[in-house]
Protein backbone atom coordinates (compact mmCIF):
# COMPACT_ATOMS: atom_id res chain seq x y z
CA UNK A 1 0.00 0.00 0.00
CA UNK A 2 2.64 2.57 0.68
CA UNK A 3 4.77 1.55 -2.34
CA UNK A 4 1.28 2.58 -4.24
CA UNK A 5 1.00 5.21 -2.45
CA UNK A 6 4.60 6.16 -3.41
CA UNK A 7 4.51 5.32 -6.97
CA UNK A 8 0.84 7.42 -7.45
CA UNK A 9 2.53 10.39 -5.89
CA UNK A 10 5.70 10.13 -8.16
CA UNK A 11 3.24 9.67 -11.22
CA UNK A 12 1.36 12.51 -9.92
CA UNK A 13 4.22 15.07 -9.96
CA UNK A 14 5.48 14.15 -13.28
CA UNK A 15 2.69 15.05 -14.97
CA UNK A 16 2.99 18.75 -13.38
CA UNK A 17 6.69 18.92 -15.41
CA UNK A 18 4.72 19.50 -18.96
CA UNK A 19 2.46 21.93 -17.19
CA UNK A 20 5.34 23.86 -15.24
CA UNK A 21 7.11 24.30 -18.25
CA UNK A 22 4.56 25.63 -20.56
CA UNK A 23 3.96 28.14 -17.63
CA UNK A 24 7.50 29.18 -17.30
CA UNK A 25 7.28 29.85 -21.36
CA UNK A 26 4.29 31.34 -20.52
CA UNK A 27 5.85 33.75 -17.87
CA UNK A 28 9.09 33.98 -20.25
CA UNK A 29 7.02 35.61 -23.31
CA UNK A 30 5.01 37.98 -21.06
CA UNK A 31 8.23 39.67 -19.77
CA UNK A 32 9.04 39.93 -23.24
CA UNK A 33 5.61 42.06 -23.99
CA UNK A 34 6.81 44.27 -21.10
CA UNK A 35 9.83 44.53 -21.25
CA UNK A 36 9.48 45.30 -25.73
CA UNK A 37 9.74 49.38 -26.32
CA UNK A 38 6.15 50.92 -27.09
CA UNK A 39 5.74 51.12 -30.82
CA UNK A 40 3.54 53.87 -30.35
CA UNK A 41 3.31 56.66 -28.15
CA UNK A 42 -0.23 58.28 -28.47
CA UNK A 43 -0.31 60.59 -25.06
CA UNK A 44 -1.09 63.96 -26.03
CA UNK A 45 -1.97 63.38 -29.34
CA UNK A 46 -4.78 64.14 -30.97
CA UNK A 47 -8.12 62.32 -29.81
CA UNK A 48 -10.36 61.69 -32.71
CA UNK A 49 -13.96 61.78 -32.11
CA UNK A 50 -15.25 60.68 -35.40
CA UNK A 51 -13.56 60.13 -38.83
CA UNK A 52 -15.62 60.22 -42.13
CA UNK A 53 -13.04 58.29 -44.43
CA UNK A 54 -11.37 60.46 -46.75
CA UNK A 55 -7.74 59.49 -46.48
CA UNK A 56 -4.68 61.71 -48.72
CA UNK A 57 -1.34 59.56 -49.19
CA UNK A 58 1.02 62.02 -49.82
CA UNK A 59 4.53 61.43 -51.28
CA UNK A 60 4.91 58.21 -48.84
CA UNK A 61 8.17 55.94 -48.81
CA UNK A 62 8.32 53.38 -46.34
CA UNK A 63 11.56 50.87 -45.46
CA UNK A 64 11.77 48.56 -43.04
CA UNK A 65 14.84 49.03 -40.42
CA UNK A 66 16.90 45.99 -41.04
CA UNK A 67 15.48 46.26 -45.33
CA UNK A 68 18.35 47.64 -47.41
CA UNK A 69 15.75 48.87 -49.80
CA UNK A 70 11.83 50.56 -49.34
CA UNK A 71 9.16 48.35 -49.42
CA UNK A 72 6.83 51.38 -50.36
CA UNK A 73 7.86 53.86 -52.90
CA UNK A 74 6.74 57.64 -53.48
CA UNK A 75 3.07 56.71 -53.14
CA UNK A 76 0.55 59.23 -53.40
CA UNK A 77 -3.37 58.73 -53.63
CA UNK A 78 -6.36 60.41 -52.49
CA UNK A 79 -9.39 58.26 -51.41
CA UNK A 80 -13.17 59.80 -51.16
CA UNK A 81 -15.46 58.96 -48.81
CA UNK A 82 -17.26 55.69 -49.02
CA UNK A 83 -15.09 54.57 -51.93
CA UNK A 84 -13.38 51.21 -52.40
CA UNK A 85 -9.77 50.75 -52.93
CA UNK A 86 -8.33 47.85 -54.15
CA UNK A 87 -4.49 47.01 -54.02
CA UNK A 88 -3.48 44.10 -56.59
CA UNK A 89 -0.19 42.96 -57.53
CA UNK A 90 2.67 40.71 -57.52
CA UNK A 91 3.75 39.16 -54.09
CA UNK A 92 6.55 41.79 -52.51
CA UNK A 93 5.05 44.59 -54.03
CA UNK A 94 3.93 46.57 -51.31
CA UNK A 95 0.12 45.47 -50.96
CA UNK A 96 0.11 44.32 -47.13
CA UNK A 97 2.28 47.19 -46.39
CA UNK A 98 0.22 49.77 -47.83
CA UNK A 99 -2.66 49.12 -45.28
CA UNK A 100 -0.60 48.66 -42.59
CA UNK A 101 0.43 51.84 -43.15
CA UNK A 102 -3.26 53.14 -43.40
CA UNK A 103 -4.13 51.50 -40.20
CA UNK A 104 -1.06 53.02 -38.49
CA UNK A 105 0.64 50.00 -37.82
CA UNK A 106 3.91 51.61 -38.83
CA UNK A 107 4.50 54.72 -40.01
CA UNK A 108 6.12 56.12 -42.93
CA UNK A 109 10.27 56.43 -43.27
CA UNK A 110 8.82 59.58 -45.52
CA UNK A 111 5.85 61.39 -46.82
CA UNK A 112 2.37 61.32 -44.73
CA UNK A 113 -0.88 60.12 -44.31
CA UNK A 114 -3.72 62.27 -43.90
CA UNK A 115 -7.32 60.71 -42.08
CA UNK A 116 -9.66 63.66 -43.04
CA UNK A 117 -7.02 66.33 -43.46
CA UNK A 118 -5.10 65.08 -39.86
CA UNK A 119 -1.55 64.03 -39.99
CA UNK A 120 -2.22 60.69 -38.92
CA UNK A 121 1.27 60.33 -37.33
CA UNK A 122 -0.60 63.21 -34.93
CA UNK A 123 -3.64 61.19 -33.95
CA UNK A 124 -4.09 59.12 -31.09
CA UNK A 125 -4.26 56.04 -33.05
CA UNK A 126 -6.15 54.10 -30.15
CA UNK A 127 -9.05 56.89 -30.86
CA UNK A 128 -9.01 56.34 -34.69
CA UNK A 129 -9.15 53.06 -34.24
CA UNK A 130 -12.63 52.69 -32.52
CA UNK A 131 -13.77 53.98 -36.04
CA UNK A 132 -12.06 50.54 -38.18
CA UNK A 133 -12.47 47.18 -38.74
CA UNK A 134 -10.58 44.36 -39.99
CA UNK A 135 -11.15 41.31 -41.88
CA UNK A 136 -8.19 39.19 -42.06
CA UNK A 137 -7.56 36.59 -44.55
CA UNK A 138 -7.61 33.89 -41.28
CA UNK A 139 -9.89 35.66 -38.59
CA UNK A 140 -8.83 36.35 -35.36
CA UNK A 141 -11.50 34.57 -32.57
CA UNK A 142 -11.27 33.45 -29.23
CA UNK A 143 -12.02 30.87 -27.39
CA UNK A 144 -15.43 31.27 -25.99
CA UNK A 145 -18.54 31.60 -27.35
CA UNK A 146 -20.11 32.85 -30.73
CA UNK A 147 -21.84 35.32 -28.86
CA UNK A 148 -18.38 36.76 -26.81
CA UNK A 149 -17.15 36.37 -29.98
CA UNK A 150 -18.64 39.18 -31.85
CA UNK A 151 -19.44 41.54 -28.91
CA UNK A 152 -15.46 41.25 -28.52
CA UNK A 153 -14.36 44.36 -26.98
CA UNK A 154 -18.03 46.40 -26.95
CA UNK A 155 -19.55 45.32 -23.67
CA UNK A 156 -22.21 47.57 -24.62
CA UNK A 157 -23.51 45.46 -27.67
CA UNK A 158 -27.15 44.09 -27.09
CA UNK A 159 -29.11 41.28 -28.95
CA UNK A 160 -30.83 43.32 -31.76
CA UNK A 161 -27.44 44.53 -32.66
CA UNK A 162 -25.60 41.01 -32.41
CA UNK A 163 -28.91 39.35 -34.84
CA UNK A 164 -28.51 42.11 -37.22
CA UNK A 165 -24.80 41.41 -37.64
CA UNK A 166 -25.21 37.53 -37.73
CA UNK A 167 -28.07 38.15 -40.88
CA UNK A 168 -25.76 41.18 -42.41
CA UNK A 169 -22.69 38.08 -42.36
CA UNK A 170 -25.20 35.30 -43.70
CA UNK A 171 -24.21 33.53 -40.62
CA UNK A 172 -27.70 33.59 -38.98
CA UNK A 173 -28.48 30.04 -39.95
CA UNK A 174 -25.54 27.94 -39.35
CA UNK A 175 -25.43 29.34 -36.12
CA UNK A 176 -28.86 28.57 -35.09
CA UNK A 177 -28.02 24.90 -36.08
CA UNK A 178 -25.63 25.06 -33.19
CA UNK A 179 -27.37 22.67 -30.14
CA UNK A 180 -26.61 26.27 -27.62
CA UNK A 181 -27.13 28.76 -30.65
CA UNK A 182 -25.17 31.99 -29.80
CA UNK A 183 -23.90 30.24 -26.89
CA UNK A 184 -22.12 27.64 -27.81
CA UNK A 185 -18.58 27.41 -27.50
CA UNK A 186 -15.95 27.63 -31.12
CA UNK A 187 -12.62 26.00 -29.63
CA UNK A 188 -9.59 28.10 -29.86
CA UNK A 189 -9.17 30.05 -33.09
CA UNK A 190 -12.78 28.70 -33.92
CA UNK A 191 -11.42 25.24 -34.26
CA UNK A 192 -14.96 23.91 -34.21
CA UNK A 193 -16.13 25.68 -37.59
CA UNK A 194 -15.53 25.68 -40.91
CA UNK A 195 -13.61 28.53 -42.48
CA UNK A 196 -16.60 29.91 -44.31
CA UNK A 197 -18.19 29.46 -41.06
CA UNK A 198 -14.75 31.57 -39.15
CA UNK A 199 -14.97 34.10 -42.05
CA UNK A 200 -18.70 34.70 -41.54
CA UNK A 201 -18.40 35.39 -38.05
CA UNK A 202 -15.21 37.97 -38.42
CA UNK A 203 -17.60 40.17 -40.70
CA UNK A 204 -20.11 40.23 -38.23
CA UNK A 205 -17.83 41.14 -35.52
CA UNK A 206 -17.21 44.03 -37.84
CA UNK A 207 -20.64 45.14 -38.82
CA UNK A 208 -21.35 44.94 -35.42
CA UNK A 209 -18.30 47.89 -34.38
CA UNK A 210 -20.53 50.01 -37.38
CA UNK A 211 -17.13 51.31 -38.74
CA UNK A 212 -16.18 53.92 -41.02
CA UNK A 213 -12.96 52.69 -42.49
CA UNK A 214 -13.03 48.95 -43.18
CA UNK A 215 -9.31 46.77 -44.51
CA UNK A 216 -9.88 43.45 -46.14
CA UNK A 217 -6.76 41.67 -46.14
CA UNK A 218 -7.19 38.07 -48.21
CA UNK A 219 -10.72 37.79 -47.14
CA UNK A 220 -11.65 34.93 -49.24
CA UNK A 221 -8.33 33.36 -50.58
CA UNK A 222 -8.81 30.60 -48.65
CA UNK A 223 -12.40 29.37 -49.03
CA UNK A 224 -14.07 26.91 -51.28
CA UNK A 225 -16.66 28.30 -54.18
CA UNK A 226 -19.39 27.83 -52.06
CA UNK A 227 -18.44 29.40 -48.83
CA UNK A 228 -17.03 32.34 -51.26
CA UNK A 229 -19.81 32.73 -52.86
CA UNK A 230 -21.76 33.60 -49.27
CA UNK A 231 -18.53 35.32 -47.49
CA UNK A 232 -18.77 37.40 -50.41
CA UNK A 233 -21.96 38.66 -50.57
CA UNK A 234 -21.47 39.31 -46.87
CA UNK A 235 -18.75 41.45 -47.39
CA UNK A 236 -21.03 43.48 -50.30
CA UNK A 237 -23.15 44.19 -47.44
CA UNK A 238 -20.14 45.18 -44.77
CA UNK A 239 -18.26 47.64 -47.05
CA UNK A 240 -21.63 50.17 -47.98
CA UNK A 241 -20.89 53.17 -47.12
CA UNK A 242 -17.70 52.74 -45.87
CA UNK A 243 -14.61 53.47 -47.01
CA UNK A 244 -12.58 50.10 -47.68
CA UNK A 245 -9.34 49.19 -48.64
CA UNK A 246 -9.32 45.45 -49.92
CA UNK A 247 -5.96 43.39 -50.67
CA UNK A 248 -6.66 40.39 -53.10
CA UNK A 249 -4.70 38.01 -54.91
CA UNK A 250 -7.85 36.72 -56.95
CA UNK A 251 -8.39 39.24 -59.17
CA UNK A 252 -12.38 38.23 -59.55
CA UNK A 253 -12.46 39.52 -55.95
CA UNK A 254 -11.75 43.09 -56.78
CA UNK A 255 -13.83 43.72 -59.62
CA UNK A 256 -16.38 45.72 -57.94
CA UNK A 257 -13.90 48.22 -56.23
CA UNK A 258 -14.26 51.91 -57.18
CA UNK A 259 -10.55 51.95 -58.13
CA UNK A 260 -7.84 49.10 -58.83
CA UNK A 261 -4.40 50.47 -57.24
CA UNK A 262 -1.51 48.16 -59.46
CA UNK A 263 1.76 48.17 -57.63
CA UNK A 264 5.05 46.98 -58.64
CA UNK A 265 8.31 46.38 -56.04
CA UNK A 266 6.47 49.10 -54.13
CA UNK A 267 5.09 51.86 -56.77
CA UNK A 268 1.86 52.25 -57.90
CA UNK A 269 2.01 51.84 -61.84
CA UNK A 270 -1.46 51.82 -62.64
CA UNK A 271 -4.96 53.38 -61.06
CA UNK A 272 -8.46 52.61 -62.13
CA UNK A 273 -11.73 50.77 -62.61
CA UNK A 274 -11.84 47.07 -63.39
CA UNK A 275 -13.08 47.96 -66.79
CA UNK A 276 -10.54 51.01 -67.67
CA UNK A 277 -7.82 49.07 -66.50
CA UNK A 278 -8.39 46.19 -68.59
CA UNK A 279 -9.16 48.71 -71.92
CA UNK A 280 -5.71 50.10 -71.01
CA UNK A 281 -4.24 46.63 -71.81
CA UNK A 282 -1.68 47.15 -68.85
CA UNK A 283 -0.10 45.42 -66.30
CA UNK A 284 -3.55 44.77 -64.87
CA UNK A 285 -5.10 43.40 -67.86
CA UNK A 286 -1.90 41.04 -68.50
CA UNK A 287 -2.22 39.44 -64.89
CA UNK A 288 -6.32 39.39 -65.63
CA UNK A 289 -5.57 37.10 -68.66
CA UNK A 290 -3.04 34.78 -67.17
CA UNK A 291 -5.58 34.68 -63.76
CA UNK A 292 -8.44 33.93 -66.41
CA UNK A 293 -6.61 31.56 -69.11
CA UNK A 294 -7.77 27.60 -68.27
CA UNK A 295 -5.36 25.13 -67.33
CA UNK A 296 -3.59 23.42 -69.97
Amino acid sequence: SYFALLTNAVVQLLGLFPILAKGIESARSLGDVFDADDLEHNDGKVVVDEVVGAFTVEDVTFRYPDAATPVVRGVSLAVAVGETIAFVGASGSGKTTMLNLLMGFVAPTSGRILLDGHDLSRIDLRTYRRFVAIVPQQPALLTGTIRENIAYGMPDVDEVQIAQALAGANASEFVADLDAGWDTPIGQGGAALSGGQRQRLAIARALVRDPRVLFLDEATSALDGASEALVSEALQRLMAGRTTFVVAHRLGTVRTADRIVVMDRGRIVEVGSHAELIAANGVYARMHFVAEAPPE
